[in-house]
Protein backbone atom coordinates (compact mmCIF):
# COMPACT_ATOMS: atom_id res chain seq x y z
CA UNK A 1 0.00 0.00 0.00
CA UNK A 2 1.17 3.30 -0.88
CA UNK A 3 0.50 5.76 1.66
CA UNK A 4 1.31 10.38 1.06
CA UNK A 5 3.79 10.31 4.05
CA UNK A 6 6.80 13.35 4.02
CA UNK A 7 9.04 10.65 2.27
CA UNK A 8 6.82 9.44 -0.32
CA UNK A 9 7.11 10.47 -3.35
CA UNK A 10 3.06 10.75 -3.60
CA UNK A 11 3.61 13.83 -1.52
CA UNK A 12 5.62 15.09 -4.13
CA UNK A 13 2.63 17.28 -5.92
CA UNK A 14 4.91 19.80 -8.17
CA UNK A 15 7.54 18.51 -10.08
CA UNK A 16 10.84 20.61 -10.24
CA UNK A 17 13.90 20.06 -12.55
CA UNK A 18 12.43 16.75 -14.35
CA UNK A 19 10.27 18.69 -16.83
CA UNK A 20 12.56 17.13 -20.15
CA UNK A 21 11.46 13.87 -19.00
CA UNK A 22 8.15 14.41 -18.16
CA UNK A 23 7.82 16.01 -21.79
CA UNK A 24 9.28 12.96 -23.17
CA UNK A 25 6.73 10.54 -21.73
CA UNK A 26 3.82 12.90 -22.42
CA UNK A 27 4.40 13.28 -26.34
CA UNK A 28 4.86 9.58 -26.27
CA UNK A 29 1.87 8.74 -24.70
CA UNK A 30 -0.15 11.22 -26.64
CA UNK A 31 1.26 10.27 -30.12
CA UNK A 32 0.35 6.97 -29.24
CA UNK A 33 3.75 5.27 -29.37
CA UNK A 34 4.48 4.82 -25.60
CA UNK A 35 6.74 1.57 -25.22
CA UNK A 36 5.55 -1.08 -23.78
CA UNK A 37 8.05 -1.56 -21.43
CA UNK A 38 10.20 1.67 -20.24
CA UNK A 39 13.30 1.47 -18.65
CA UNK A 40 13.99 4.67 -16.02
CA UNK A 41 17.53 4.51 -14.82
CA UNK A 42 19.42 6.79 -11.86
CA UNK A 43 20.89 7.36 -8.77
CA UNK A 44 17.91 7.13 -5.80
CA UNK A 45 16.28 9.46 -5.40
CA UNK A 46 16.72 11.52 -8.10
CA UNK A 47 12.89 11.80 -8.52
CA UNK A 48 12.17 8.80 -10.95
CA UNK A 49 8.98 7.50 -9.05
CA UNK A 50 7.91 10.75 -8.79
CA UNK A 51 8.34 11.63 -12.32
CA UNK A 52 5.80 8.52 -12.68
CA UNK A 53 3.31 9.55 -10.18
CA UNK A 54 3.00 13.06 -12.20
CA UNK A 55 3.00 11.33 -15.46
CA UNK A 56 0.20 8.69 -14.31
CA UNK A 57 -1.62 11.80 -13.10
CA UNK A 58 -1.90 13.28 -16.11
CA UNK A 59 -2.85 10.37 -18.11
CA UNK A 60 -5.50 9.39 -15.81
CA UNK A 61 -7.01 12.63 -14.58
CA UNK A 62 -7.53 14.19 -18.62
CA UNK A 63 -11.15 13.80 -18.69
CA UNK A 64 -11.86 14.88 -14.62
CA UNK A 65 -13.24 17.76 -13.59
CA UNK A 66 -9.91 18.35 -11.49
CA UNK A 67 -7.04 17.46 -14.60
CA UNK A 68 -3.73 17.45 -13.69
CA UNK A 69 -2.02 21.27 -14.27
CA UNK A 70 0.22 20.75 -17.11
CA UNK A 71 1.29 24.21 -17.32
CA UNK A 72 2.90 24.42 -13.76
CA UNK A 73 3.44 20.61 -13.73
CA UNK A 74 1.49 20.20 -10.57
CA UNK A 75 -1.36 17.91 -10.05
CA UNK A 76 -4.75 18.64 -8.69
CA UNK A 77 -5.16 17.24 -4.57
CA UNK A 78 -8.57 17.51 -5.79
CA UNK A 79 -8.47 14.56 -8.74
CA UNK A 80 -10.37 11.72 -8.02
CA UNK A 81 -7.24 9.68 -9.68
CA UNK A 82 -4.67 11.15 -7.20
CA UNK A 83 -6.57 9.91 -4.26
CA UNK A 84 -7.72 6.47 -5.36
CA UNK A 85 -3.76 6.55 -5.17
CA UNK A 86 -3.64 7.74 -1.76
CA UNK A 87 -5.82 4.88 -0.67
CA UNK A 88 -4.18 2.47 -2.88
CA UNK A 89 -7.99 1.80 -5.00
CA UNK A 90 -6.57 2.90 -8.40
CA UNK A 91 -7.45 -0.12 -10.73
CA UNK A 92 -5.95 0.84 -13.60
CA UNK A 93 -2.43 1.47 -11.53
CA UNK A 94 -0.12 -1.85 -10.20
CA UNK A 95 3.20 -0.87 -7.87
CA UNK A 96 5.25 -3.66 -7.17
CA UNK A 97 8.63 -2.97 -4.45
CA UNK A 98 11.58 -4.43 -2.90
CA UNK A 99 11.43 -4.73 0.62
CA UNK A 100 14.55 -3.37 2.48
CA UNK A 101 16.88 -4.69 -0.05
CA UNK A 102 15.36 -7.91 -0.65
CA UNK A 103 14.70 -9.90 -4.05
CA UNK A 104 11.67 -8.95 -5.44
CA UNK A 105 9.42 -12.19 -5.11
CA UNK A 106 8.73 -14.40 -7.57
CA UNK A 107 5.26 -14.90 -6.06
CA UNK A 108 4.14 -11.44 -6.57
CA UNK A 109 5.23 -11.50 -10.57
CA UNK A 110 2.86 -14.61 -10.90
CA UNK A 111 0.61 -12.41 -8.77
CA UNK A 112 0.87 -9.81 -11.20
CA UNK A 113 0.21 -12.18 -14.67
CA UNK A 114 -2.91 -13.53 -12.58
CA UNK A 115 -3.95 -9.96 -12.66
CA UNK A 116 -2.94 -8.89 -15.94
CA UNK A 117 -5.04 -11.51 -17.51
CA UNK A 118 -8.23 -10.62 -16.55
CA UNK A 119 -10.65 -7.76 -18.05
CA UNK A 120 -10.10 -4.43 -17.08
CA UNK A 121 -13.63 -2.99 -15.49
CA UNK A 122 -12.78 -0.06 -17.30
CA UNK A 123 -11.05 0.83 -21.07
CA UNK A 124 -8.23 3.09 -19.75
CA UNK A 125 -5.00 1.32 -20.23
CA UNK A 126 -3.16 -0.41 -17.83
CA UNK A 127 0.23 0.32 -15.74
CA UNK A 128 2.80 -1.86 -14.23
CA UNK A 129 5.12 0.05 -12.10
CA UNK A 130 7.67 -2.19 -10.78
CA UNK A 131 10.45 -0.26 -7.98
CA UNK A 132 13.84 -1.20 -7.55
CA UNK A 133 13.59 -3.51 -10.49
CA UNK A 134 17.56 -4.73 -9.64
CA UNK A 135 16.67 -6.53 -7.29
CA UNK A 136 14.74 -9.04 -9.12
CA UNK A 137 16.12 -12.12 -8.72
CA UNK A 138 16.53 -14.72 -11.39
CA UNK A 139 13.40 -16.74 -11.19
CA UNK A 140 11.56 -13.73 -10.69
CA UNK A 141 13.23 -11.69 -13.70
CA UNK A 142 12.56 -15.05 -16.09
CA UNK A 143 8.76 -14.70 -15.15
CA UNK A 144 8.33 -10.95 -15.55
CA UNK A 145 9.94 -11.92 -19.31
CA UNK A 146 6.98 -13.92 -19.81
CA UNK A 147 4.68 -11.68 -18.48
CA UNK A 148 6.19 -9.08 -21.09
CA UNK A 149 5.73 -11.25 -23.42
CA UNK A 150 2.00 -11.94 -23.37
CA UNK A 151 0.06 -9.88 -25.92
CA UNK A 152 -1.53 -7.63 -23.27
CA UNK A 153 -3.50 -4.76 -25.49
CA UNK A 154 -3.28 -0.96 -24.05
CA UNK A 155 -0.95 -2.45 -21.12
CA UNK A 156 2.10 -1.07 -20.08
CA UNK A 157 5.20 -1.49 -17.69
CA UNK A 158 7.46 1.34 -16.06
CA UNK A 159 10.66 -0.51 -14.42
CA UNK A 160 12.41 1.91 -11.89
CA UNK A 161 16.43 0.49 -11.79
CA UNK A 162 18.27 2.76 -8.67
CA UNK A 163 21.44 1.46 -9.93
CA UNK A 164 21.63 -0.37 -6.66
CA UNK A 165 22.95 -3.72 -8.03
CA UNK A 166 23.67 -4.97 -11.31
CA UNK A 167 20.56 -5.60 -13.85
CA UNK A 168 19.81 -8.34 -15.57
CA UNK A 169 20.90 -8.20 -19.08
CA UNK A 170 18.08 -9.98 -20.42
CA UNK A 171 15.39 -8.19 -19.09
CA UNK A 172 17.36 -4.81 -19.88
CA UNK A 173 17.24 -5.72 -23.81
CA UNK A 174 13.48 -5.57 -23.97
CA UNK A 175 13.06 -2.02 -22.60
CA UNK A 176 13.39 1.19 -23.81
CA UNK A 177 16.19 2.78 -21.66
CA UNK A 178 16.03 6.42 -19.97
CA UNK A 179 18.59 7.78 -17.98
CA UNK A 180 17.32 10.36 -15.57
CA UNK A 181 19.95 12.63 -14.28
CA UNK A 182 19.69 15.95 -12.43
CA UNK A 183 22.22 19.19 -13.04
CA UNK A 184 23.73 20.36 -9.64
CA UNK A 185 21.34 23.30 -10.24
CA UNK A 186 18.55 21.00 -10.58
CA UNK A 187 19.05 19.11 -7.30
CA UNK A 188 19.71 22.49 -5.66
CA UNK A 189 16.47 23.53 -6.48
CA UNK A 190 14.80 20.63 -5.83
CA UNK A 191 15.78 20.53 -2.51
CA UNK A 192 15.24 24.70 -1.83
CA UNK A 193 11.95 24.06 -2.38
CA UNK A 194 11.66 21.09 -0.08
CA UNK A 195 12.96 22.94 2.68
CA UNK A 196 10.86 26.09 1.73
CA UNK A 197 7.67 24.50 1.37
CA UNK A 198 7.31 21.04 3.27
CA UNK A 199 8.76 22.70 6.79
CA UNK A 200 12.30 21.63 6.21
CA UNK A 201 15.03 22.52 8.67
CA UNK A 202 18.52 21.62 6.82
CA UNK A 203 20.36 19.41 8.83
CA UNK A 204 22.76 18.07 7.00
CA UNK A 205 25.41 19.94 4.61
CA UNK A 206 24.26 19.23 0.92
CA UNK A 207 27.15 20.64 -0.67
CA UNK A 208 28.44 17.29 -2.24
CA UNK A 209 26.43 15.08 -4.82
CA UNK A 210 23.32 14.25 -2.98
CA UNK A 211 19.56 13.42 -4.48
CA UNK A 212 16.54 15.45 -3.11
CA UNK A 213 15.19 12.20 -2.27
CA UNK A 214 18.09 11.26 0.02
CA UNK A 215 18.16 14.75 1.13
CA UNK A 216 14.86 14.36 2.77
CA UNK A 217 15.90 10.55 4.48
CA UNK A 218 19.08 11.98 5.78
CA UNK A 219 17.47 14.83 6.98
CA UNK A 220 14.93 12.35 8.94
CA UNK A 221 17.80 10.45 10.51
CA UNK A 222 20.26 13.70 11.22
CA UNK A 223 16.99 14.09 12.97
CA UNK A 224 16.02 10.55 14.71
CA UNK A 225 19.50 10.12 15.90
CA UNK A 226 20.51 13.47 16.77
CA UNK A 227 23.54 13.59 14.35
CA UNK A 228 24.68 17.34 14.89
CA UNK A 229 26.10 18.97 11.15
CA UNK A 230 29.07 20.25 12.94
CA UNK A 231 30.04 16.81 14.91
CA UNK A 232 33.35 15.41 13.54
CA UNK A 233 33.31 12.21 11.31
CA UNK A 234 34.03 9.67 13.80
CA UNK A 235 31.18 11.12 16.08
CA UNK A 236 28.81 11.02 12.94
CA UNK A 237 30.00 7.47 12.28
CA UNK A 238 30.03 6.55 15.94
CA UNK A 239 26.21 7.45 16.17
CA UNK A 240 25.28 5.84 12.74
CA UNK A 241 27.13 2.26 12.93
CA UNK A 242 25.96 1.52 16.51
CA UNK A 243 22.26 2.60 15.11
CA UNK A 244 22.76 0.31 12.19
CA UNK A 245 23.87 -2.80 14.65
CA UNK A 246 20.62 -1.97 16.61
CA UNK A 247 17.65 -1.45 13.94
CA UNK A 248 19.43 -2.48 10.98
CA UNK A 249 18.35 0.23 8.85
CA UNK A 250 20.16 0.45 5.88
CA UNK A 251 19.91 4.22 4.79
CA UNK A 252 21.86 4.39 7.74
CA UNK A 253 24.94 2.96 5.90
CA UNK A 254 24.08 4.81 2.91
CA UNK A 255 24.55 7.92 5.07
CA UNK A 256 27.68 6.96 6.56
CA UNK A 257 28.81 6.12 2.93
CA UNK A 258 27.73 9.77 1.87
CA UNK A 259 29.34 11.19 5.17
CA UNK A 260 32.93 9.35 3.89
CA UNK A 261 32.45 10.37 0.56
CA UNK A 262 32.03 14.20 1.87
CA UNK A 263 34.85 13.81 3.79
CA UNK A 264 37.51 12.97 1.90
CA UNK A 265 36.61 14.91 -1.63
CA UNK A 266 36.65 17.59 1.14
CA UNK A 267 40.48 16.16 1.98
CA UNK A 268 41.20 15.81 -1.52
CA UNK A 269 40.57 19.21 -2.80
CA UNK A 270 42.51 20.89 -0.02
CA UNK A 271 45.47 18.25 -0.44
CA UNK A 272 45.77 17.68 -4.25
CA UNK A 273 49.45 15.86 -3.95
CA UNK A 274 48.04 13.62 -1.30
CA UNK A 275 45.59 12.20 -3.40
CA UNK A 276 46.57 8.20 -3.77
CA UNK A 277 47.21 8.17 -0.04
CA UNK A 278 43.54 9.64 0.81
CA UNK A 279 41.80 7.74 -1.38
CA UNK A 280 43.25 4.29 -0.07
CA UNK A 281 42.25 5.55 3.11
CA UNK A 282 39.04 6.01 2.01
CA UNK A 283 38.77 2.49 0.05
CA UNK A 284 40.00 1.01 3.75
CA UNK A 285 37.23 2.65 5.79
CA UNK A 286 34.57 1.34 2.95
CA UNK A 287 35.62 -2.07 3.23
CA UNK A 288 35.60 -1.58 7.41
CA UNK A 289 31.61 -0.57 7.02
CA UNK A 290 30.91 -2.98 4.00
CA UNK A 291 32.68 -6.03 6.33
CA UNK A 292 30.94 -4.99 9.53
CA UNK A 293 27.58 -5.52 7.19
CA UNK A 294 28.39 -8.78 5.69
CA UNK A 295 30.22 -10.56 8.75
CA UNK A 296 28.44 -8.73 11.10
CA UNK A 297 31.69 -7.74 12.89
CA UNK A 298 32.16 -6.18 16.28
CA UNK A 299 30.95 -3.05 16.23
CA UNK A 300 34.25 -1.11 18.32
CA UNK A 301 36.66 -2.85 16.93
CA UNK A 302 35.25 -1.54 13.40
CA UNK A 303 34.91 1.46 14.83
CA UNK A 304 38.44 1.39 16.54
CA UNK A 305 39.94 0.40 12.94
CA UNK A 306 38.18 3.57 11.37
CA UNK A 307 39.23 5.68 13.66
CA UNK A 308 42.81 4.69 13.58
CA UNK A 309 42.51 5.44 10.00
CA UNK A 310 40.99 8.97 9.77
CA UNK A 311 43.25 9.88 12.67
CA UNK A 312 46.07 9.32 10.17
CA UNK A 313 44.86 12.15 7.51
Amino acid sequence: MIKADYLNPLNSTKLISLNLYFNEMIELYDSKVFPKVLLLSGNKGVGKFTLIIHFLNYVFSKNEKTPYNLNDKVINVNSIFYNSLLNDTAQDVLFIHAKENKNIKIEDIRNLKSTLSKSSLSSNPRFTIIDEVEFLNDNSVNALLKTLEEPLSNSYFILVNNQQADLTKTLSSRCLKNNIFLTLKGRKKVIDYLIQNKNTENLIDTTYNLSPGLFIKFNELYSKYNIIKNDNIVIKLNKLLNNYKKDKNKFLISLSFYLVDQFFYQLVDENKKKIDFLLNIKSEITKNINDLIQYNLNISSVLNSIEAKLNNV
